[in-house]
């Protein structure tokens, strides 16, 4: 239920990307971390990718992460899209063409992605008034640099960090400048100029800001996160400060209270960040740990590769029932015209799949896994058909269960096989779930903890088992910010720790993938879990 109540607060809309985005060249470019699929020339996207590999590398030096000992498997790198200008972001990610969204990031078990334009929007008029709001828009690669922290931070630092250290740490990031030997980190974000200029400073307002938002909880939380960020990170005087911090909030204090003790005397704090703010840029220059070049492999994709590229960008976003038959339709023409290219097959499975047409996506994923035995993406379909099936038929769950096993061993330390098998028990009342799965699960977790899914799932586990504590360190992310629903969430908490365990395990369970709602179906969870979150005394966002 709780998968359902997020995603039913959240808008629905329909997708219809502009035919003119695309263009026939299409380039494919692999790095340690990354897979790159670019509509640009060779050049520009060989350099693209290095910056995204030079990001991680800066990441794990600032961090403190240890670089991977082993190469990372292909299904763990992320996929990032990147083409069209940024008008086409909004149209992929809402609808239409004036969000004002720069990029995107989806964090999955089954493959993160994400999306990027090429170049911002081309001016199509002259005002002085749009050429200054042009310039005030994030960069393309700033968006991708933002997002890609977050999900290197649930990857290799998970800790609920509250929203404007997590979006303020992110911005730090967003605009690193690469130099031939070194990276440059501090400048301001001049996207977040006008907030830093305009909205005076209030440690109160930023630190426990309140439930309902006002004009000025964007700009703190982004443009004065990242100032408090900044400061906290490139003084020498105030680093290591966040990690009391976040002991203090581990051990129930306010956030007001946490700060206190961290931080010290908050009017000291609020004078040093006006300094800051009212002086020049305190910037870092640090030399690469490893000074090489960042290996690039790119090849240019052939006809197939690039015919199927505006399908599988849809498909990779995902698609609503609408959506879902026109993708179809359109795969249906590719497969037609390029019946033997498994690239093509694949994203035919995936689009399939996703309009609940499993008879022809298990037959597409068999025919992959012919030409293919080792495509663990054609496994995970394979199997997770079986899964969607069992909703109807649960002597399916051991032939989902045979064949997530199977895609295991294909590649053992891909998340969303171990996911899939823990769900088959999960799902199968017949039998206890045992240990093998709920070990399954939590290597899903270590391996994708930017999951909400197999979070959530993670949680239900630790709560059947009476590890209260552990669940609320896990569920953290869900419950420290200022939503009504956390504020439900929180309270749920609350009772299952005095003994009414029923109401938090049943909001926490994990809807069955074969369970299908339709819009109206999601419009009427919605109302009933607004109606829940005013029972609770909490408001709605």
């Amino acid at each position: 239920m709780m998968k359902r109540a997020l995603a039913a607060l959240a808008a629905t809309t329909s997708l219809a990307l502009a035919p003119a985005a695309f263009a026939a060249d299409w380039f494919r470019a692999e790095t340690e971390h990354f897979i790159v699929y670019a509509e640009d020339d060779q050049d520009d996207t060989v350099e693209f990718a290095q910056d995204l590999e030079r990001l991680d590398e800066v990441l794990s030096l600032f961090t403190g992460v240890k670089t991977d000992a082993e190469p990372l498997p292909e299904s763990s790198k992320v996929t990032v899209f990147r083409f069209g200008e940024t008008s086409d972001m909004s149209v992929l990610l809402a609808g239409n063409r004036n969000t004002g969204v720069g990029g995107f990031f989806i964090g999955r078990a089954n493959g993160s992605v994400a999306f990027v334009p090429r170049q911002r929007n081309k001016r199509r008029d002259r005002s002085l008034r749009n050429a200054i709001d042009e310039d005030m828009m994030l960069d393309p690669k700033a968006t991708l640099f933002h997002e890609y922290v977050h999900y290197f931070m649930f990857q290799h630092a998970d800790a609920p960090y509250p929203l404007w250290y997590s979006e303020g740490f992110a911005e730090l990031f967003s605009n690193l400048e690469f130099n031939e030997d070194d990276f440059v980190i501090g400048d301001v974000p001049t996207w977040r100029s006008a907030s830093l200029t305009t909205i005076p400073i209030d440690l109160e307002k930023t630190f426990d800001p309140p439930a309902r938002g006002d004009r000025t909880t964007v700009g703190r939380t982004y443009a004065h996160g990242w100032l408090i960020a900044s400061h906290l990170n490139l003084n020498p005087e105030r680093r290591g400060q966040m990690s009391e911090y976040m002991v203090a909030i581990g051990e129930g204090l306010s956030p007001m209270e946490a700060a206190e003790r961290a931080f010290g005397d908050l009017d000291v704090l609020h004078d040093e960040l006006e300094e800051f703010r009212r002086g020049a840029a305190r910037t870092l220059r640090v030399p690469y740990a490893v000074n090489a070049e960042p290996e690039v492999e790119v090849r240019k994709l052939n006809e197939a590769q690039a015919a199927r590229m505006e399908t599988m960008i849809k498909s990779k976003r995902g698609v609503d029932e609408d959506r879902a038959e026109r993708v179809v339709r359109e795969a249906r023409k590719l497969v037609a015209q390029y019946p033997q290219s498994p690239e093509v097959l694949l994203t035919a499975t995936e689009a399939e799949f996703d309009a609940r047409n499993y008879n022809e996506a298990e037959r597409l994923a068999s025919q992959l896994l012919a030409l293919d035995p080792q495509s663990t993406e054609a496994a995970n379909f394979y199997a997770a058909v079986a899964l969607r099936r069992s909703f109807e038929d649960p002597s399916q769950l051991a032939e989902a269960r045979s064949r997530f096993a199977a895609a295991n061993k294909l590649e053992t330390d891909h998340a969303f096989p171990l996911y899939g098998y823990y769900l088959t028990y999960l799902f199968d009342e017949s039998q206890p779930i045992p240990d093998q799965a709920k070990i399954a699960l939590e290597a899903a977790f270590s391996y994708a903890p930017f999951d909400i899914n197999v979070r959530q799932a993670l949680i239900h586990m630790l709560l059947k088992e009476d590890r209260a504590n552990e669940a609320r360190i896990v569920g953290a992310s869900f419950l420290n910010d200022n939503s009504g629903y956390s504020c439900m969430l929180r309270k749920k908490f609350d009772e299952y720790s005095a003994g009414d365990k029923e109401p938090l395990l049943e909001e926490v369970r994990p809807d069955h993938p074969g369970d299908y709602m339709d819009e109206a179906a999601q419009e009427a969870r919605q109302k009933e879990t607004e109606a829940e979150i005013e029972k609770y005394g909490c408001e709605t966002d």
